[in-house]
C-alpha cells in the first residue's frame, strides 16, 4: 500500500494548493540548504512520516464514505456529501505537501521507518466507519492541533538559528523555512474547518465524552508517533 501511494503522489506535477506552494524551483533551493543539523534532520523525518500517514488517514475515510453513503446507513445524504468535500479538499491538500516532502527528503534515509501508512489508512476508516462526519471532524482537528504544535516548533527554532547567523546558506535554509510555513498554515485552516464542522455536531454529554475521549487519544498518538519517527 506505501508503494502504491508514494508511486500515485510522485506522478502528479508540484502544485500550489491553498496557501501552500511548493514550485520546483522553491524545492531545490531549499534542498541545498542540506546537510541539515542532527535537529532538523530528526524533524524533516518526522514531517515525512507525518505527511504520509496525513494523506493515508484521508484516503482511509474515502475507502469508509461508501458505507456512509448507503441509504440504509446514512439518513442525511447532505452531510455525506459535506464530508466527501471536506475529505477531496483536505486530501487534495495533504497531498501537495507529501510531494514537498517527498523531494525534500528522497533517501531512505531521510525517511522515517514507521508504517505511517498504515496506521493513518486505519485511523481515518475507523474514524469515518464508527461515528460517521463528525468522528472524521474530531480526528482531523486532534491531528492537526498537533501538527500546528509539531511545525511551529520547527519554525521558531529555524528563525531563531537565522536570526543569530547560525545557518547558511541563508538563502535555502529561508527557503525551507517558508515551505514549512505554508505547510503549517494549510494545517492550521484544516484544524479550524474541522473544529467549525465539530462544533455543529451531537451536544449530548455522551457525545461530548466520547469527542474528549477521541481527542486525547488521537492528539497523544499523534505525538507519539512523531517522537518515533524523529528517531527511526
Amino acid at each position: 500500500m506505501a508503494a502504491r501511494l508514494r508511486a500515485r503522489v510522485q506522478a502528479q506535477p508540484l502544485t500550489r494548493h491553498g496557501s501552500f506552494q511548493a514550485s520546483e524551483d522553491l524545492l531545490q533551493l531549499a534542498c541545498r540548504s542540506k546537510p541539515w543539523p542532527a535537529w532538523l534532520q530528526a524533524e524533516m523525518r518526522s514531517n515525512w512520516a507525518g505527511e504520509t500517514g496525513a494523506v493515508a488517514i484521508y484516503r482511509g475515510a474515502v475507502s469508509a464514505l461508501p458505507r456512509l453513503e448507503a441509504p440504509a446507513a446514512w439518513s442525511c445524504p447532505e452531510r455525506a456529501a459535506a464530508l466527501r468535500g471536506f475529505v477531496e479538499e483536505h486530501l487534495a491538500a495533504e497531498e501537495a505537501h507529501l510531494r514537498a516532502m517527498e523531494v525534500l527528503c528522497p533517501a531512505e534515509g531521510e525517511r522515517s521507518l514507521l508504517p505511517a501508512t498504515s496506521f493513518g489508512w486505519a485511523l481515518g476508516y475507523v474514524s469515518t466507519a464508527a461515528r460517521g462526519d463528525h468522528g472524521m471532524y474530531v480526528t482531523t482537528r486532534a491531528v492537526e492541533s498537533f501538527v500546528e504544535e509539531h511545525y511551529g516548533d520547527q519554525i521558531q527554532r529555524l528563525e531563531r538559528e537565522l536570526r543569530a547567523q547560525q545557518r547558511s546558506p541563508e538563502e535555502a535554509y529561508r527557503a525551507l523555512l517558508g515551505i514549512l510555513r505554508a505547510a503549517c498554515a494549510d494545517e492550521v485552516a484544516h484544524k479550524e474547518d474541522a473544529a467549525k464542522r465539530a462544533h455543529a455536531g451531537p451536544t449530548s454529554f455522551l457525545a461530548k465524552v466520547m469527542d474528549a475521549v477521541q481527542f486525547s487519544v488521537v492528539y497523544w498518538g499523534s505525538r507519539v508517533g512523531a517522537a518515533i519517527a524523529k528517531r527511526i
